[in-house]
């Protein structure tokens, strides 16, 4: 067998045997997406971590970015459920976001934004008990610097972003 017909048969091999993986993933992807259907709205909550490096900077603003959050949920047309309504009830569906952020002397800066829904939930193999569960999740990594802080900003838009268009995807009219 001529060298080309090694490639063509190995790159077949590794498209065929690899395609049950990319259906299982844009099956997880669609049922997550499922999981938004028919939400009234949700709460929104934010957590910030970083490291010591420069403990007395603070990086990111929990306050700025639950604003932002929230900015971009309205402006979406998705109701948000204040913080009284969320600690009163295990069925208010939370939009959670998390951010992470490693900052070193040199000036360099890594970070994830993690925005996770969480819903009330029964389950089946446990006498329908009720738990609350995450169904819906969405993440980046990224690196900046001090001067270029706003990367971070833009990832927390676009992990809202990402949310508020699976939203619209299963719920529009």
């Amino acid at each position: 067998m001529q060298e080309g017909h090694l490639y063509i048969i190995a790159f077949a091999f590794i498209v065929i045997a690899g395609s049950p993986f990319n259906v299982l993933a844009q099956t997880e992807a669609d049922e997550e997406r499922s999981s938004l259907r028919g939400l009234n709205g949700v709460g929104f909550t934010v957590n910030i971590e970083q490291n010591t490096a420069y403990a007395d900077t603070q990086l990111v603003n929990i306050s700025t970015v639950k604003k932002l959050g929230m900015q971009e949920l309205e402006k979406a047309e998705i109701t948000i459920f204040d913080d009284i309504e969320i600690q009163e009830s295990i069925r208010t569906p939370v939009l959670y976001m998390h951010i992470n952020l490693l900052s070193t002397r040199t000036g360099i800066i890594s970070f994830s934004v993690t925005v996770s829904l969480y819903q009330p939930v029964k389950l089946v193999l446990n006498r329908d008990k009720q738990a609350t569960a995450i169904t819906w999740e969405n993440s980046i990594v990224g690196i900046a610097s001090y001067d270029k802080i706003g990367v971070i900003k833009q990832a927390v838009v676009g992990m809202i972003q990402s949310f508020i268009d699976d939203y619209q995807k299963v719920n529009s009219n």
